[in-house]
């Protein structure tokens, strides 16, 4: 048989070994639960964590659920039949005629988005995209421009940091965060939680400034939930020096930099916000901002176990958490009787797949 025949029954095989192993080989069980939504992954304008390879196994436990998971790529497009859309690191900034298409879809309600962030590490990720999102929906959340990282709870290297603590939030919705990342059954506490590799942090904007979203004047409880922050021994730095560069900033504490600024205070204790939700109540849609694209399977974000082995022995609750987000927000509109679960690809197939991507490129 000519090695390119073999080559393509090894990827076919481990493909499907990945979409249709059981369940014992799961650390833990919290499949999608919901079918018959449509779902879109914008990779229109840059990003990073987007590759065929990072995508497929949140898009194959979506489609085998019963959903439908379509690219907004080449021609850009939002239609009023999609339910949720994810925006992965954007780096381009987007149109004013993109930005009406996304205000217009969100504003039809009972929408869901996630907004997702990457590490300011040496300038490469610039958090504007992103922000012009949050700016045109409404969104009193912004992705910081700091590099966060934590040199305690990691997973064998500061900037692989653990989100490892529940959030807070307006108290007529106090058990969401406890809902979403703090079941007893996950073991989501302390030593366990989150891989977040190379994240920044969540800030609020009130339209003037950039402000702390761990206390009071700030928090802005009727709208916004903070789900998970990072441990209290995190740390926040202006990796790229920026200091607060960009648009509508000043110098000092008010900038995007915030978190990397505030020094020698009874606040300079880490518990950076890692992931918010945030409610529209004037039409039923739903946000959530993280600093990391922790949907992704790059680095093993989603997944059970991580990368190196080192953070909890190797268990963490990425894939988890996200599910449960997912389950949480969107409706149940149909599951098909028969459904495969798409957990985990294994490594082999993961390799193979990148190094195909490689080629296209």
């Amino acid at each position: 048989m000519k090695r390119k025949y073999i080559f393509s029954l090894i990827l076919i095989v481990g493909m499907i070994a990945g979409m249709t192993q059981t369940q014992s080989l799961l650390i833990y069980d919290n499949p999608l639960q919901f079918g018959g939504n449509k779902i879109a992954f914008d990779i229109s304008h840059g990003g990073y964590h987007t590759t065929e390879a990072d995508l497929a196994p949140i898009i194959g436990n979506l489609t085998a659920a019963g959903n439908e998971v379509i690219y907004i790529n080449d021609t850009w497009s939002i239609t009023d039949d999609i339910d949720a859309i994810f925006f992965t690191q954007p780096d381009d900034n987007y149109t004013v005629a993109e930005l009406a298409d996304i205000v217009a879809w969100f504003e039809l309600g009972d929408k869901f988005m996630w907004v997702s962030g990457d590490s300011d590490y040496g300038g490469f990720f610039n958090p504007w995209a992103g922000n012009g999102i949050l700016d045109a929906i409404g969104s009193i959340a912004r992705l910081d421009g700091t590099s966060i990282e934590d040199p305690e709870n990691s997973d064998g290297s500061a900037y692989r940091a653990a989100a490892t603590e529940v959030g807070y939030g307006d108290p007529l919705y106090d058990t969401m965060a406890e809902a979403l990342a703090g079941d007893a059954d996950t073991g989501m506490t302390i030593p366990a939680g989150v891989i977040f590799h190379g994240p920044c942090a969540i800030v609020a904007y009130d339209g003037t400034y950039y402000k702390d979203l761990r206390y009071g004047e700030s928090v802005f409880p009727e709208r916004v939930n903070v789900i998970l922050t990072y441990s209290e021994d995190a740390i926040s730095l202006d990796s790229d020096v920026s200091d607060g560069w960009g648009a509508n900033n000043t110098a000092g504490e008010y900038s995007i930099d915030l978190y990397a600024n505030v020094t020698g205070d009874i606040f300079d204790t880490g518990l950076y916000p890692a992931l918010v939700h945030e409610k529209f109540s004037e039409h039923s849609s739903n946000l959530m901002v993280s600093g990391e694209a922790i949907y992704t399977y790059y680095k093993f974000m989603y997944n059970q176990i991580t990368e190196n082995g080192v953070y909890n022995d190797g268990l963490h609750y990425g894939q988890w958490l996200v599910n449960n987000i997912l389950n949480y927000f969107l409706v149940d509109k149909g599951v098909p009787e028969e459904t495969s679960a798409f957990y985990l690809i294994p490594l082999a197939a993961i390799g193979v797949i990148y190094a195909i991507s490689r080629r296209k490129k």
